[in-house]
């Protein structure tokens, strides 16, 4: 997925949304100067016949993943002209190979946006949209003939319109700044669901009550020039996430009437109300729809964040058991890690985000002293997994959801999600 916001984007005040060719045209006719995110290039790149050589494609990438991002415009010469560049010699799979093989780590989320030309001139141009890394610095390894045949390992950046290499105290401080933007992201995420767990528990005060909170958060913040989602497209993103999650978990299981409907379309009306920088959907907080239904909490950031909470507890012990402490239903737990997860992926997707999603799922109760209990499905029919374990504590469980995630990685990242809570019950998810 391509960046929506770009130097051309800029340059030209554009809305954001996907780079056209009409925008390339429009800033070499305006000749628009190169920058440390943007490089306008004349020829494709090459294969080189030398094998281990320096590869120039994966420097220019690694140079922009390792600043800000930024991208590469093939089919615009030095001079700033259009001259344009053969789209059928394209090769995108043989591109990603060389940045496999030459760069240490490899650089994702690049996008090759083909650009037939709409003028007539038969000046097509590539674009390469390199989104800023996660994971900087990238290093690329190979031989170069001016070093006298030597292997050389550099980290590459772009400072201004030219590349240079980093110094050890740059490489040093690259490093120092990815782990504090990871320590920064988990701290982010935990505040959510701190909050939404403060929230859910004020409303199960006089009763013992297992809420289920799940947060994804972007791994990159998303640009500060997009706009919120207004009503309507929230209500959209809503409602495209809950025909995904139907669609998720009828995959997911060879048996997925075990597992029940989605729970949020049916708890709530989908008529989210405007919060603090965020939107808000739920049964619980308004007393004049107030519900003996199970409570749901749904929260879409302005931020890119997606906050559930789940009531897992509500009618969850089967007739003809002693009353549970804290009784967990599994199939609840498992459908709504799985809504999360798509409803994430579709808010995301209406954000026009490309980065990738922290995850985060755990169990919560005000009442310390209860034990968990989880209620299973026995032939199909619920009862006290007895046999299980019941932990008065459950450990958070945690996630990443894949920028380009098609149903197949959704689901197995929502299992894997879901697993990590399951398993600290001991029992295992349906096949």
């Amino acid at each position: 997925m391509a960046r929506s916001w770009t130097r051309l984007h800029e340059f030209l005040g554009s809305p954001p949304g996907p780079v056209t060719y009409e925008m390339v045209a429009e800033a070499v006719r305006r000749k628009l100067g190169e920058s440390d995110d943007l490089d306008w290039k004349q020829a494709l790149p090459a294969t080189s016949p030398v094998k281990g050589e320096w590869n120039e494609f994966a420097k220019d990438v690694a140079a922009m993943a390792n600043t800000r991002g930024g991208l590469l415009v093939y089919g615009v010469s030095d001079a700033i002209d259009m001259v344009g560049i053969d789209l059928s010699t394209v090769d995108d799979k043989q591109l990603g190979q060389w940045l496999r093989v030459h760069l240490q780590p490899t650089v994702s989320g690049v996008s090759y946006l083909e650009l037939p030309a709409t003028d007539g001139s038969g000046k097509d141009v590539l674009v390469v949209d390199i989104p800023a890394s996660e994971t900087a610095p990238h290093f690329l390894y190979g031989w170069q003939q001016k070093d006298k045949d030597k292997t050389t390992f550099n980290a590459p950046f772009r400072h201004r319109d030219d590349t240079a290499y980093m110094a050890e105290h740059q490489v040093a401080a690259a490093y120092r700044e990815r782990f504090s933007r990871q320590d920064a992201a988990e701290a982010a995420l935990e505040r959510h669901v701190r909050y939404a767990t403060d929230l859910i528990l004020g409303e199960s005060e006089f009763r013992p009550t297992a809420w289920l909170v799940v947060a994804a958060r972007p791994a990159r913040p998303i640009p500060r020039m997009v706009p919120p989602l207004t009503r309507e497209e929230a209500r959209w993103a809503i409602a495209q996430g809950a025909t995904r999650a139907r669609k998720l978990l009828d995959a997911a299981s060879q048996m997925p009437r075990l597992l029940g409907p989605p729970l949020f379309p049916n708890l709530l009306n989908n008529d989210p109300r405007k919060g603090l920088r965020r939107w808000v959907d739920t049964n619980l907080l308004i007393p004049a729809r107030a519900t003996r239904q199970r409570g749901v909490l749904l929260e879409l950031h302005h931020d890119g964040t997606v906050v559930t909470a789940v009531d897992l507890s509500h009618n969850a012990v089967p007739a003809g058991h002693a009353a549970v402490e804290l009784p967990v239903t599994s199939w609840n737990l498992i459908s709504a890690v799985f809504e999360t997860v798509a409803l994430a992926h579709e808010y995301r997707t209406a954000l026009h985000a490309d980065s990738s999603m922290d995850l985060q799922a755990v169990l919560q109760t005000h009442d310390t002293d209860a034990r968990f209990t989880p209620v299973v499905l026995d032939y199909g029919r619920p009862d006290v997994a007895e046999w299980a374990r019941q932990p008065f504590v459950m450990q958070p469980a945690h996630g990443e959801l894949a920028p380009f995630a098609d149903d197949e990685t959704l689901i197995a990242e929502a299992r894997e999600l879901a697993e990590g809570l399951l398993h600290q019950f001991g029992i295992d998810m349906p096949a």
